[in-house]
């Protein structure tokens, strides 16, 4: 137990300085920089790597700090160019909620130590840090007092977030003290940045000016997720469903998992593939062994998102099985913005943000947390091939007026305006 200890203290020392000592030795003095923030694993955020990329296009040298999955995996790694340092690690969801809170402050400490000594150094003209929380926009105050333009890329809008995860109203002093943190987070920064209209408008409404506010949609890099064949082979024997994503209670794994019994029924050789973790996983299986789905229901762990495309290939259907509770109602599916960008058809909950952005033309809608329609409409879909192709076409229009190359645009025109 005492070495375990003692691991656990040696990395919560060493990494930021293998980070730190690394970062120095790497500055290029004539290149413009530029780092991001975000407390999420590197290999699972395509967002991430999208603006980090798209930056890199315009000549900056890019530094990501961030989260690595495994404690024993480098510190320090590079990626197609970019300079990716894994400060602390998080191999789980954290079931306790003071186990939550602990490390998201262990990570801002290690990333304002990183931001102070290496802003000294690289004089970074770019900090774009992404939520949640807010407040780790602060980590970046002294690289923002030597001219470096700050970034508040919200991505969970924080209260309503906490409110799901504490199971809080928005009454409770602690939804208000995480309001405040928003607010004062959006003054610190020079450019607030969000991912639908709904939570544009809902900041603008108690923290944001308009005028500092933007959005951009979580279109995945076209690079990577881009059209499959529609010719590409196809077993005439299965039918295969495709989920990938956090398994948290939120996004509505059990009623995906609930349909699949009346699936089961009505489509021979259907199978659900399940692609992801979340404190929610081993409940999960359990119910597939009780239900009698175990042998069309496969749980494969997660991946990192430059792999997804070549998985989602054998995928007939994606499933979005978003809850329309508190958060999730106006949260718009990464998953479902992949899928399309593939061809891939979908179904998908009718949440408030899915019916603002969808339509019955490209996405197959059901009623959020009911699984019999969940199951009625994969049904559907499956007996009407020529249907699934309408879907398609139909959505890639949408990705042809939504999709990164145009998103990207706008944010060049925001760092320039910054």
């Amino acid at each position: 137990m005492f070495n375990n200890q003692w691991c656990r203290i040696k990395r919560l020392v060493c990494d930021p300085w293998t980070a730190i000592k690394t970062a120095l030795n790497s500055s290029n003095g004539n290149a413009k920089k530029a780092c991001y923030i975000y407390y999420s694993i590197f290999s699972s955020d395509a967002l991430l790597y999208r603006e980090s990329k798209a930056l890199r296009e315009l000549g900056y040298q890019i530094d990501i700090v961030c989260l690595r999955r495994n404690p024993l995996e480098q510190v320090v790694r590079s990626f197609d160019g970019i300079n990716v340092y894994c400060i602390q690690s998080r191999a789980e969801r954290e079931k306790i909620t003071a186990d939550y809170f602990i490390r998201i402050g262990m990570f801002f400490i290690k990333a304002t130590l990183f931001m102070t000594i290496l802003a000294l150094r690289k004089r970074y003209r770019v900090i774009h840090v992404t939520t949640p929380p807010d407040f780790m926009v602060f980590s970046a105050i002294v690289p923002k007092l030597l001219g470096a333009r700050i970034i508040l890329d919200i991505h969970d809008i924080g209260p309503e977030l906490y409110m799901r995860k504490l199971n809080a109203p928005e009454s409770r002093a602690v939804i208000k003290i995480i309001k405040y943190l928003e607010q004062i987070s959006v003054n610190f920064s020079d450019l607030v940045i969000t991912v639908t209209e709904i939570w544009r408008q809902k900041l603008i409404s108690r923290s944001t000016p308009a005028s500092k506010c933007m959005v951009l949609l979580n279109v995945p890099d076209n690079n990577i997720f881009k059209q499959l064949p529609g010719n590409r082979p196809r077993p005439r024997d299965k039918f295969a469903l495709y989920y990938h994503g956090s398994l948290e209670e939120h996004f509505g794994v059990d009623t995906m998992l609930q349909a699949m019994p009346l699936i089961k029924q009505q489509i021979p050789g259907v199978e659900l593939n399940i692609y992801g973790s979340g404190r929610r996983k081993t409940e999960y299986q359990q119910f597939t062994a009780r239900a009698g789905i175990a042998d069309c229901v496969t749980f494969h762990g997660s991946v990192p998102f430059y792999q997804l495309p070549r998985i989602l290939a054998a995928a007939d259907m994606g499933i979005v099985p978003t809850k329309n509770s508190v958060f999730a109602d106006e949260a718009l599916s990464m998953k479902s913005l992949e899928y399309i960008s593939l061809g891939i058809p979908i179904v998908i909950s009718a949440t408030t943000v899915h019916t603002q952005y969808f339509n019955n033309a490209m996405v197959e809608f059901f009623k959020p947390t009911d699984a019999e329609d969940l199951a009625a409409k994969v049904i559907g879909a499956y007996n009407d091939p020529e249907k699934r192709k309408q879907l398609t076409a139909q959505s890639q229009k949408f990705i042809q007026q939504h999709g990164w190359g145009n998103y990207k645009q706008k944010y060049y025109r925001a760092i320039e305006a910054l």
